[in-house]
């Protein structure tokens, strides 16, 4: 009951946080875009009527998200150790890879719920499977799935933390080595807190800004 707030060592640290800060903020843009490219691809095969594509698709998805993100991690920063990728890397891959067996359902539910007949349309007047794919097809998948994929880069920013166990110099990892230097236990992770709900708030309106231009853009 006679708790004093003390948030000078949070000033003190500041440097600390805001390093911490920009990590995660790389690490998390590049962990979408690679979630994002996997998931595409993925996804599209899963869409596909070849059925070698589909199954190749079904087994990357229920392969990649059955096993924890946390041992993703593990396995290129300790099962690869050989050929010693930087741990920010490792991390990295570790949360597109993942992230991007999540992508891939929502990019095949969007290119699933696109009606045949516009592809057929498109087909009849003439124009290649790749050009109907990315002016008819992709454009509104795009649209379909971008709350979907607004929420899923939510969950990659939140699940960025889980690189402090591989020693990348991210928030979570950040929060830790403050704490343990000033012993401001609820200051430390209430600041961090803080930092995460605007990440994940300003990452999801983002998304749900860019990436229906996007589909425009391929549309035009």
């Amino acid at each position: 009951m006679g708790y004093r707030f003390d948030w000078n060592p949070i000033w003190h640290h500041r440097d600390q946080v805001l390093s911490g800060l920009a990590i995660t903020i790389a690490l998390s843009i590049v962990g979408l875009l690679g979630a994002l490219a996997i998931g595409m691809a993925v996804g599209t095969a899963g869409a596909a009527r070849a059925r070698p594509l589909r199954v190749f698709a079904v087994l990357y998805v229920e392969g990649v998200r059955n096993v924890p993100l946390l041992l993703h991690i593990y396995l290129w920063f300790l099962g690869f150790s050989a050929i010693q990728l930087p741990a920010f890397l490792c991390a990295a891959l570790g949360l597109s890879i993942y992230s991007g067996a999540y992508a891939a359902e929502l990019f095949r539910t969007g290119l699933t719920g696109v009606p045949a007949q516009q592809s057929e349309a498109a087909a009849a007047l003439g124009l290649r499977r790749w050009t109907i794919l990315r002016k008819v097809i992709y454009p509104q998948a795009f649209r379909a799935i971008a709350p979907s994929l607004a929420s899923l880069s939510s969950q990659l920013v939140k699940d960025s933390s889980l690189a402090s166990v591989v020693a990348v110099g991210e928030l979570a990892y950040e929060a830790g080595a403050i704490d343990a230097d000033t012993f401001r236990t609820f200051e430390v992770y209430a600041t961090i807190t803080v930092l995460y709900l605007l990440l994940v708030t300003i990452s999801s309106h983002l998304i749900l800004r860019l990436v229906p231009t996007v589909g425009e853009r391929s549309h035009g």
